[in-house]
């Protein structure tokens, strides 16, 4: 397992914001995992996935940090559609060996730039409107927590809209089972192919960003914040493209970020609207 000491961590998130760590460990099997978490359980420790929904407090140095992008990469056909996948997968590599093997379903993710496990405890998806999500194809999650490795049903990971039972919690994602739909490959190349060129369309990528800020926004007042474009002309500012994302345009921080953040919290409940966010924030 590798470890690095005195890390900085901002490069593992797509945002590139973060700070320190005295401790970033890179667990390469599910043994190891288990091993370190044991290890680390009466301290403090922190987990990183794919890093694209993660606002990091660059002014703090974190103890201990465990990047999950080694240990578990697994994809293991387990007939008619049924695949267990590790949590370390990428979503592209994911959907590519699925296709290829005649099923698909969840091609809009293809533009995703995260791991299976963050997927999961994130319940990954498109927009709301759209009511899909990746969960639509989970049978069960395969689970490590305090010194026990369980299996959870779809129905007792209490999936709902960009949430599961493992967000905010220390239930450690190893692995699920899928179930995917059957799927011509030329169609399934055809999803990714669409799903690519609409990101080009609609997505601002001129700057380091999160995707979606918020799970739960006014799309009107989000139009507004746009129109109004509050930000830092070399850091943290909402995008003039995609509604709803933030983009880091150079020197982006975490005070930067968490101000913006409050200003559309603060219209929101002016205006006895709800918002809840998206991303996950360690301060």
């Amino acid at each position: 397992m590798q470890v690095l000491a005195n890390e900085c961590l901002k490069k593992y998130t797509t945002v590139r914001i973060g700070g320190y760590a005295n401790q970033v460990y890179f667990p390469e099997s599910t043994d190891e995992l288990i091993e370190l978490i044991d290890d680390l359980i009466d301290r403090d420790y922190y987990i990183l996935g794919g890093g694209s929904n993660i606002l990091m407090n660059d002014k703090k140095t974190y103890d201990n940090v465990i990047v999950l992008t080694k240990f578990n990469n697994t994809i293991r056909n387990l007939g008619d559609g049924k695949y267990y996948v590790g949590a370390s997968t990428m979503l592209q590599k994911l959907i590519n060996t699925v296709n290829q093997e005649g099923y698909g379903g969840i091609e809009y993710l293809y533009s995703v730039p995260g791991l299976v496990g963050g997927a999961i405890v994130m319940n990954a998806g498109r927009g709301k409107q759209f009511g899909l999500c990746i969960s639509d194809y989970i049978k069960d999650v395969h689970c490590y927590e305090k010194g026990s490795v369980f299996i959870l049903k779809k129905d007792e990971c209490k999936f709902a809209y960009r949430d599961s039972i493992f967000k905010n919690n220390k239930t450690l994602v190893l692995g699920a089972t899928f179930c995917f739909d059957k799927m011509e490959i030329s169609a399934s190349t055809r999803a990714k192919q669409e799903r690519l060129a609409l990101c080009r369309t609609m997505q601002d990528n001129s700057g380091y960003n999160f995707g979606s800020v918020f799970m739960k926004s006014n799309w009107r007042l989000m139009q507004l914040v746009r129109f109004l474009n509050p930000g830092f002309k070399k850091g943290m500012a909402f995008s003039n493209k995609t509604l709803n994302w933030l983009i880091n345009n150079g020197d982006g921080t975490f005070l930067q970020a968490i101000m913006l953040i409050t200003a559309v919290k603060k219209l929101h409940k002016i205006l006895r609207m709800k918002t809840s966010l998206e991303i996950i924030i360690w301060k």
